[in-house]
């Protein structure tokens, strides 16, 4: 079989998480198309649920491969980069300097990735992982939407959560922070789907 489809060479359990992520990302567009933005947060969620267990399991079972660090950082850069940026522009709407602001969280996201990919820090990841600069911009934007905020307070959100990704701040990985931030996010996740 793999003779035939030799991309099936790369199947173990962490780059099928990975894609189940991404699947969690295709049907986020499909609700973002529909404006049930609690729906497309609860797919953003999962999908980042997924990239935790993925590089959980390929540093567990020993399978970490330089194509699963390929397709992990696609479906990093387009759940936690580009999403956020069509849920701005979805629900806010196109401001010149919501415009500005996310495009320069979805460079900084790319320039992590690539950093991250090339320069990789044995035990810790240097600047914000992109999934965690996600929680922070989806917390900027909810109340923006929901409760009727300035819009500039998501550019403010977009502007920060950039820097802190291709910033110098030094992150264990799997330390203390990775369970608040994920605990954080799943009160917030709760608070949107029941808000």
């Amino acid at each position: 079989m793999k003779k035939y489809f030799p991309v099936l060479q790369y199947i173990n359990v962490p780059n099928a998480l990975t894609t189940i992520g991404m699947g969690f990302g295709v049907v986020a567009c499909y609700f973002l198309l529909q404006g049930n933005l609690r729906a497309v947060y609860f797919c953003i969620f999962m999908a980042t649920f997924m990239d935790l267990l993925d590089g959980y399991f390929a540093a567990k079972l020993n399978q970490q491969s330089k194509f699963g660090a390929y397709v992990d950082s696609l479906v990093d850069f387009f759940i936690c980069c580009l999403m956020p940026m069509l849920i701005a522009q979805a629900f806010i709407g196109g401001y010149p300097l919501l415009i500005a602001a996310v495009i320069f969280y979805c460079m900084c996201g790319l320039w992590r990735l690539a950093h991250f990919n090339v320069v990789e820090g044995k035990g810790f990841f240097t600047g914000m992982p992109v999934p965690g600069g996600l929680m922070l911009v989806s917390m900027g934007i909810w109340p923006v939407v929901r409760f009727g905020l300035p819009y500039w307070v998501s550019v403010i959100v977009f502007f920060a959560t950039g820097l802190l990704m291709v910033s110098f701040i030094r992150l264990e990985k799997y330390g203390i922070w990775q369970k608040v931030m994920a605990a954080v996010g799943l009160i917030f996740l709760v608070f949107v789907l029941i808000g």
